[in-house]
């Protein structure tokens, strides 16, 4: 596939493609005419990348895990260990965030009885 079937498919911009293929992060293959090639492996890869951006990692891990990627099987306890670190990241964030939500819905209850009292 070309780059704008690709783009058009994943529905992320040509130039941020461009832009994950010159930090590393995509490596398409070439055409005989050396156009890129993306494949279903790619459109599968750009997907994974953008959940993991869209879930708060780094662009620099996001590099790191491509290199260990690239480098085979030896490194997927590696690749392994970092989405379970930033999985329990999510987790703390979520745990985190519905205390935040607990604590304002006890306010905005508060505010009701207070709103209906002055009525």
């Amino acid at each position: 596939m070309r780059v704008s079937e690709i783009s058009a498919m994943v529905k992320v911009p040509i130039s941020t493609l461009r832009y994950y293929e010159k930090r590393g992060i995509l490596k398409p293959g070439r055409d005989g005419n050396g156009y890129r090639d993306y494949s279903e492996k790619d459109v599968a890869w750009i997907q994974f990348v953008q959940r993991l951006i869209a879930t708060g990692m780094s662009l620099a891990h996001i590099e790191e895990f491509s290199r260990m990627r690239h480098q085979g099987d030896a490194t997927v306890g590696q690749r392994l260990t970092m989405l379970t670190q930033h999985h329990d990241r999510l987790m703390r964030q979520s745990r985190e965030l519905n205390e935040q939500i607990d604590y304002l819905e006890h306010k905005i209850i508060h505010y009701q009885h207070q709103a209906k009292s002055q009525e």
